[in-house]
């Protein structure tokens, strides 16, 4: 399916979570705290065998691996997010570092974006206040964030 307009940031308010100590468990617990049906979008893979693995998972987008003429564009690669495919991913992950992985990262649902985390690994990672505090704290432990904080303002992002 040819990508609508996909959003790149989530919609302020919003909640605002530190980074978590390990990427690699990030992935592993992501489809645990998503909607079932959303869709992973990993933007600056620099790993072949990343992008191996990614393309050979596609989810309802089209990937964007056409870099233009002068190779500035990110590609950007969409992926069902399922228990197999981000524990997959978190395995094939554990050699590289966050930014050969990817640069940002954000999740759809119903082509609707829910959760961002841009310029990896040091900034916050954005989630969509229909999530619950309650299940965001618990998220949080689990992963190691510090901090979990109301964004309400743009000014925050």
């Amino acid at each position: 399916m040819k990508n609508p307009n996909l959003a790149q940031w989530v919609d302020p308010p919003c909640w605002r979570l530190s980074p978590p100590s390990h990427f690699c468990e990030f992935l592993r617990e992501l489809p645990n705290f998503v909607p079932e049906n959303s869709t992973l979008a990993l933007e600056g893979t620099g790993a072949y065998d990343i992008e191996s693995y990614l393309q050979d998972r596609p989810a309802k987008y089209e990937n964007e691996t056409d870099q233009g003429f002068w190779k500035m564009s990110p590609k950007v690669f969409y992926m069902s997010v399922t228990l197999e495919n981000l524990r997959g991913l978190a395995d094939l992950s554990e050699r590289y570092n966050e930014l050969e992985v990817c640069s940002h990262l954000r999740v759809f649902s119903n082509d609707q974006i829910i959760l961002s985390w841009h310029d990896l690994p040091f900034d916050p990672i954005y989630i969509s206040n229909r999530f619950d505090e309650v299940s965001l704290k618990k998220v949080c432990d689990v992963l190691g964030c510090e901090s979990l904080s109301y964004a309400a303002t743009e000014k925050g992002l």
